[in-house]
């Protein structure tokens, strides 16, 4: 049993390390508050959309609402070849857009990267921002913060933040924590000029960037990874990264609201990982894998240990890590009543970071 938990604790002691070093970056990155005045940054939005005539409506008005000036930005929507209405309903949503646009439809099924790279070769603006189909904005200042941010830094690459709207149940808290959760390590890697996470949901780069790196060409073939494989793409180049941290830039996105369309989604983003030539991703998420497993050994040995307290006493450290990761990510963003999910979401993760462990080794990603 002593080697037992000279494992578990020394994988928790690696946790812990892992979760202040994250910690620490992101409270040193600075918040990116907007000004008064309209920076003068040209804009391409690219949303690419396949089958959301429940979503379009929402991330287009969200566009439309921005406080920019129309002149700086354009909208290029790539209907990746819906069989639903998606494009009818796009376009009569954007009939009384004050900016330019344009709708191009693929002919055929090509998935995002193709799509994403047909737009890029049509956009007429230097900077680039990808959003999906199926998320919105609160703020005007959405647009405003991402060209200030870009205006300061000179930034070649990013990372902008997601969050998953307001709902309520345990459900929709486990998503929201693991995603604020991993806001932070994103902005804490960055801060060490490390970054290894992102989302194509609400991301930002130069097209000089973009053909630099060859638009995807070294994972093409690939259906994901036009995130987190084109970040790594951005690093050999030595491309400039940075984190936006600031609230006005968030995207909110829909939870899942099953546990089943929420496995079949992770599994499709554990699949990047699997070809990403960043090792630090592997060994994070192998770490967090074995710390969840030895936490559910813990639980389950309780009754059958004599001596409890050494488990007793791992299973309270791990808790009381993940309430309080989750506790500092809420300080950036706030999800209504999150915090009351604290425990019970610490509880349950474990169970569920298995699930999706197991699952994204044994299962086939599928995209629509």
């Amino acid at each position: 049993m002593s080697v037992v938990l000279f494992i578990i604790y020394t994988l928790l002691g690696l946790y812990l390390a892992l979760s202040i070093i994250g910690a620490i970056g992101f409270f040193l990155t600075k918040d990116s508050n907007p000004t008064d005045s309209l920076p003068d940054v040209k804009i391409s939005i690219i949303v690419c959309a396949r089958n959301e005539e429940k979503n379009i409506t929402y991330c287009l008005q969200s566009i439309m609402a921005q406080k920019y000036e129309p002149d700086n930005f354009e909208l290029i929507l790539v209907d990746d070849n819906s069989y639903d209405n998606t494009v009818n309903i796009a376009r009569n949503v954007l009939k009384n857009a004050r900016f330019k646009y344009k709708i191009l439809s693929n002919e055929k099924h090509h998935g995002k990267k193709q799509s994403i790279r047909r737009a890029v070769s049509e956009a007429n603006h230097p900077l680039i921002v990808t959003r999906d189909a199926d998320t919105f904005t609160v703020s005007t200042g959405w647009l405003q913060s991402i060209a200030e941010h870009h205006q300061k830094t000179k930034a070649d690459f990013i990372i902008a933040p997601i969050s998953i709207a307001n709902y309520s149940g345990l459900m929709w808290a486990l998503q929201a924590v693991e995603n604020n959760v991993l806001s932070l390590f994103s902005a804490g890697s960055s801060f060490y000029n490390k970054a290894f996470l992102c989302s194509g949901a609400n991301l930002v780069f130069t097209k000089e960037i973009f053909e630099k790196t060859g638009a995807y060409a070294s994972h093409l073939e690939i259906q994901s990874g036009d995130d987190v494989l084109f970040l790594e793409d951005v690093k050999k180049i030595k491309g400039k990264i940075s984190f936006l941290k600031s609230k006005s830039a968030i995207v909110l996105t829909y939870p899942s609201l099953n546990f089943s369309d929420l496995i079949k989604q992770k599994v499709r983003w554990a699949s990047k990982f699997k070809v990403n030539s960043n090792f630090f991703n592997v060994l994070a998420a192998a770490l967090v894998f074995l710390v969840n497993v030895s936490f559910l050994f813990a639980m389950a040995a309780l009754p059958f240990v004599p001596v409890k307290l050494s488990l007793q006493l791992f299973v309270f450290l791990k808790l009381s890590i993940d309430i309080l990761l989750l506790f500092l990510a809420s300080t950036f963003i706030k999800n209504k009543n999150l915090l009351w999910y604290g425990l019970p979401v610490a509880i349950v993760y474990p169970v569920y970071a298995c699930v999706v462990g197991i699952a994204s080794l044994v299962m086939k990603p599928k995209w629509k």
